[in-house]
């Protein structure tokens, strides 16, 4: 009997033992997997909170920047606002970043003073109190600080080195990029660029830019630069046809958005491939896209940029699209995208905007972009300016140095345009945009136009 139960004893013990060990070892799989997806939760979280700071931080300094132009008081309490704004949601994010990166005591003192002073200048331009010199030099000084400050983060932002946090397997908080490494990062701010750690993957990120005033204006609820008759599929394909120099194209159907378009499909003879949609009512080119036969990169020559805005200017006229003023452009992909604006009596329209793409090795067309157009091209009634250009000038900002001048219709809302003069000019080494309105000389909107290597942004 005894011989019996020892026998059972040594074939359970090696089970439950084989038992126990797969039950701790699926216990210590399902923690591996937790801590895995506790490490992936936080590193987003983390991202996140430093891409969107170092946005936030950008757009502070371009506010800044903006009030050292701005002359009404309206635009002064609408840009304080803005920094305002930005310092309390900056404020919220250094929350959601680890302390051990950037030294968030000093950066968030920095932007709540910020903030308040912004709050404080608010309340006096609403009491119509004006800034005074001594302002004015402190607004000068904060606009330098936030310059400095966002391009520490941005230099961080580019090379990926972004604070992220994750729980090891043992469970304990720990940097991600290592305890070494966490040393170094925590120092990054005084140690140059040889503190940061490079990382794969930063391509990744969005980046939201403008390339023209006004180019990403709201569509309207209905479109108005249409005319004419409904085409046919057989009509809209000929037009297809001609704007793409092709014999032959393929129906991709029909879209029945707010401007409803037939949808071609075509390959070229070297093997590139192109989409085109025209509009169903008048049969007008809505939207075209190829891909650049070459990958050139970076501004053209003067002379060069010339030649691929003739060869814009050419295409638009020989469509039917006359009266068209180039005003913007960038560069990138082989391509240059040159923004083009209608005129009417000398007046830029800038809500009746077309893009249109260059191959910058054939110097063909190989994109355009006209929703804007079809949305609100039309005949305006424009006012007659109350003041004159010289009037206008007057009213700017001693610290903008006018180099052109112009008249132009700018959208408010996707409803409302206003006739302004346009003031481009420089304040110190920047360039900025201020526009006038004509009949009361209200600084309706100030752009800031930055000059990198893909060309002109206007933000």
């Amino acid at each position: 009997m005894r011989e019996k139960g020892r026998n059972i004893f040594h074939i359970v013990l090696p089970v439950l033992l084989t038992v126990a060990l797969v039950g701790v070892a699926f216990w210590g799989m399902q923690q591996s997997a937790l801590a895995k997806e506790y490490k992936t939760t936080a590193t987003a979280m983390y991202t996140r909170a430093f891409t969107e700071l170092t946005d936030n931080i950008n757009n502070l300094h371009t506010a800044l920047g903006k009030l050292r132009v701005a002359a009404s008081p309206s635009q002064y309490v609408l840009l304080l606002d803005d920094v305002w704004r930005l310092s309390g949601a900056s404020v919220s994010l250094m929350a959601e970043v680890p302390s051990s990166h950037i030294d968030t005591a000093e950066l968030n003192s920095f932007v709540v003073r910020l903030g308040d002073y912004a709050h404080t200048l608010t309340k006096k331009a609403v009491r119509g109190i004006p800034m005074t010199e001594e302002e004015q030099q402190q607004l000068d000084q904060l606009y330098e600080t936030s310059g400095r400050i966002a391009d520490e983060l941005n230099g961080r932002l580019s090379i990926g080195d972004i604070p992220v946090a994750a729980i090891t397997n043992d469970g304990y908080y720990t940097s991600a990029y290592g305890t070494e490494d966490a040393e170094n990062t925590a120092n990054a701010g005084n140690a140059g660029d040889d503190g940061y750690k490079e990382q794969e993957g930063i391509e990744g990120f969005p980046t939201l830019i403008y390339d023209g005033p006004f180019s990403e204006s709201a569509e309207k609820q209905e479109p108005q630069g249409l005319s004419g008759r409904e085409l046919s599929e057989e009509e809209a394909m000929e037009q297809a046809k001609r704007l793409t120099g092709l014999d032959a194209l393929e129906s991709y159907g029909t879209s029945d958005g707010a401007i409803p378009s037939y949808d071609f499909h075509g390959t070229y003879a070297d093997g590139r491939e192109v989409d085109v949609s025209v509009t169903k009512q008048g049969g007008q080119l809505l939207w075209m896209m190829s891909s650049a036969a070459g990958a050139a990169e970076g501004v053209p020559e003067k002379a060069e940029t010339e030649k691929l805005k003739d060869a814009a200017e050419d295409f638009l006229e020989r469509h039917g699209y006359d009266d068209m003023e180039a005003t913007y452009a960038q560069y990138y992909s082989g391509a240059a995208v040159i923004n083009f604006a209608a005129e009417q009596d000398d007046v830029i329209l800038y809500s009746d905007l077309i893009k249109v793409w260059v191959d910058r090795e054939t110097h063909a067309v190989i994109g355009a972009d006209a929703r804007n157009y079809c949305f609100s091209h039309r005949e305006r009634q424009l006012p007659a300016p109350q003041l004159s250009m010289a009037e206008a000038e007057s009213m700017l900002s001693s610290n903008l140095k006018v180099l052109s001048r112009e008249l132009a219709l700018i959208p408010i809302t996707p409803q409302t345009e206003k006739l302004c003069y346009e003031f481009k000019g420089t304040c110190g080494e920047e360039e900025y945009i201020v526009y006038i309105n004509v009949e009361n000389g209200e600084e309706e909107q100030i752009f800031r136009i930055l000059n990198n290597e893909d060309g002109e942004l206007v933000v």
